[in-house]
């Protein structure tokens, strides 16, 4: 694969909210609780989601059973209708925590840098190649010297455990990582 194909590889994700182990809420349910929020109506809100009065019901029954409480509440309307529905207390905190874990996880998914900051992605420009020059090591952490090409030496502390399971030893071939508050060592790809 190409570099730029690899680049447009990207990650999707689906949420789901869970109550004692059944799921309650996901993508659709969320929209429907959503358009009913809105349009105050069941029949508009399966016409507006194109999905039936009869399942978009079924739906609302299934969550109440396995939460043990009503998420929506319906009223009649005069001789002239207007009656209607809308969500309960419960759903609301079920409507809003599934959107806030959702909109995190958009959030994520749009922003490299806290890719980064979990490790998953590294921008190429943060990496120096350089060769291990000196290992001071204690009890807990490691003092990594690194010679640079250039000729400079960047220093990095990392953890004991680190250098065990890089397998680093003087003269191996490495990149120092820059990042705003730390330099990691990599010894992939050297």
């Amino acid at each position: 694969m190409k570099k730029n194909e690899v680049e447009k590889i990207t990650p999707k994700f689906k949420v789901w909210l869970e109550y004692k182990g059944g799921t309650i809420l996901g993508k659709g349910g969320a929209e429907l609780l959503q358009t009913i929020k809105d349009r105050g109506s069941l029949s508009s809100a399966a016409k507006e989601l194109s999905i039936s009065y009869r399942y978009a019901w079924g739906y609302l029954k299934r969550i109440e059973k396995r939460i043990g409480r009503p998420v929506v509440i319906t009223f009649k309307g005069g001789a002239k209708g207007g009656g209607g529905m809308k969500l309960t207390e419960i759903g609301e905190f079920i409507l809003r925590k599934y959107k806030r874990f959702e909109e995190f996880l958009e959030f994520a998914l749009q922003n490299p840098e806290l890719w980064e900051a979990y490790g998953l992605r590294i921008k190429e420009r943060n990496r120096i190649k350089g060769e291990v020059i000196k290992i001071d090591e204690n009890d807990n952490a490691a003092v990594v010297k690194m010679k640079i090409k250039v000729p400079i030496t960047i220093t990095s502390i990392i953890t004991r455990e680190a250098v065990e399971e890089l397998n680093l030893k003087k003269g191996d071939q490495v990149k120092a990582i820059i990042k705003a508050t730390e330099v990691m060592v990599d010894k992939k790809d050297g």
